[in-house]
């Protein structure tokens, strides 16, 4: 019996050392039988984690953070009803009263247009950012807070090109939005939008930062000057009356003003576009102090730069922004700036796109000074431009009767003709071709050349018919680009600009 007990004592022993040792194997050398079983292999794609994301996934809670982000901002968005008195030319009860003396069915008839939008509170003395659409002609301009006070509003000022405003209230310790740093924004970031769409007040809603440098193509102004398009894309919900509200981020920082959506319906249908904060502010500070904005020109046309055109250029890729015109005595033309250099970068900061120069340009006032990396005949050069002011023949970059036989150019998708006299004389040249159409999904149209335009030269050579173009043409082989020189008719502005045109 004793030796029994002792055996079992002697398996028990050996039982509990073991039990020991792999207590001690697998949490102090830190082992796992996976691991034990199988070495690790290699993988063919990278695996992110929290430390890599710069986010701990046990702690962060959105449903906290949105409802923060909420009670920090919303109190600083506004409700602004506009009144706008317009004329109604038809008298509506014509058709009911037609016995009516004829001086009072066609009398115009005066009647009250209503609208709603939003705006952000920037100053606890009642500075308020909107868009220029929402208090654009309006009679009447009054502001909601969100407790139900009203305040009758002011325009300090406007600035239709960025479509930003700024108007004021008379009152004291309003509640602040802060404005955050829209340079910084990441496609993929959390964001909101607060604002009051279809009536509805105080609207909250969340969505991504979708894109970021998006033209729209919103429109021009009604002096002729080109928008400045750099949007924020999100599909946060946007819709009418969310204009001039605001676009947060994570921090509850304003870090756009929700400006307009993308849609055949004229509702929500995925998409909608803020102005970033950054340009915002450089239109305040201008708008407050001046009460209009003194916007820095350069003073040349600007194009994409397309596969076709690095290729003329030099370049390894599609990069940068293509100058195609110069404007005499702007500042480019005083800088060095020639046409067919390639603008890489503004102050450090690349521009891929022309509506990215347009927007890094108009944040600066006139005779600031800006650094250009250029891209000139194979390579790059810093250029220093001071800005001027606007004037009736510059831009910050803009986007440019003898009958005689059309002769088709099918390969290049144009038909050409010599000119008129008259037509020299409206162009001011002595040379050149005209182009009498474009075919929209062909070579020329790629060029960005338009019917109406004037074909001075093909690499150099200036051309005094169309026969001298056929020549040059005929000599070309399929992928080779060629370097035309256009003259352009807009409105009264004739300029010239280059191009690139690839042989199809």
């Amino acid at each position: 019996m004793s030796g029994y007990k002792n055996s079992f004592a002697y398996v028990l022993s050996l039982i509990t050392i073991g039990i020991v040792a792999g207590v001690v194997l697998t949490t102090g050398f830190n082992l796992d039988s996976k691991t034990i079983a199988r070495p690790a292999e290699e993988k063919i794609y990278q695996e992110g984690s929290a430390e890599s994301a710069g986010v701990n996934v046990v702690s962060f809670n959105p449903n906290n953070m949105f409802v923060d982000m909420v009670k920090k901002v919303r109190p600083s968005i506004v409700s602004i009803y506009t009144t706008k008195n317009v004329t109604v030319q038809n008298n509506p009860f014509f058709f009911f009263f037609r016995d009516m003396p004829q001086d009072q069915i066609h009398k115009p008839l005066q009647r009250k247009q209503t609208g709603l939008g939003s705006g952000v509170i920037i100053s606890s003395d009642g500075y308020i950012i909107t868009n220029n659409h929402v208090i654009e002609d309006v009679d009447e301009l009054k502001v909601k807070l969100i407790d139900g006070t009203e305040y009758k509003a002011k325009i300090i000022g406007t600035d239709p090109s960025t479509e930003i405003a700024l108007v004021k209230i008379d009152a004291k310790d309003l509640p602040v939005a802060m404005l955050g740093n829209s340079e910084k924004l990441q496609i993929g970031e959390w964001v909101m939008a607060i604002g009051n769409p279809l009536e509805l007040t105080s609207t909250v809603t969340a969505g991504i930062v979708s894109a970021l440098h998006r033209r729209i193509d919103v429109g021009r102004r009604k002096d002729g000057v080109s928008t400045i398009e750099n949007f924020i894309q999100t599909d946060a919900a946007i819709n009418p009356g969310n204009s001039g509200g605001a676009l947060i981020n994570l921090n509850g920082e304003v870090i756009g003003i929700n400006t307009a959506i993308a849609t055949t319906t004229n509702y929500y249908m995925g998409y909608g576009f803020a102005v970033p904060i950054n340009i915002a502010k450089s239109v305040i500070d201008d708008l407050k102090k001046y009460g209009e904005v003194k916007r820095g020109y350069l003073g040349v046309y600007i194009a994409p730069v397309d596969p076709v055109t690095a290729k003329g250029v030099g370049l390894d890729k599609p990069e940068g922004v293509f100058i195609t015109s110069i404007i005499d005595g702007s500042a480019a033309d005083e800088a060095g700036i020639k046409e067919g250099d390639v603008v890489l970068s503004v102050d450090g900061k690349d521009v891929n796109q022309p509506n990215e120069l347009q927007a890094v340009v108009g944040t600066h006032n006139p005779d600031e000074t800006v650094n250009l990396k250029i891209w000139r005949d194979g390579k790059t050069r810093m250029i220093k431009v001071t800005l001027q002011g606007k004037s009736p023949d510059n831009a910050v970059a803009g986007t440019s009767e003898k009958k005689n036989e059309v002769k088709e150019i099918a390969d290049l998708g144009m038909k050409i003709r010599d000119l008129t006299d008259r037509q020299r004389d409206m162009y001011e040249v002595s040379d050149g071709v005209l182009i009498a159409s474009v075919d929209p999904e062909g070579a020329a149209a790629k060029a960005q050349i338009s019917r109406g335009d004037v074909l001075l030269s093909v690499n150099g050579k200036v051309l005094q018919s169309s026969k001298d173009f056929y020549d040059i043409v005929s000599d070309l082989k399929s992928g080779d680009v060629i370097r035309i020189k256009l003259r352009s008719l807009r409105g009264r502005t004739i300029f010239d600009r280059l191009s690139f045109l690839q042989i199809p």
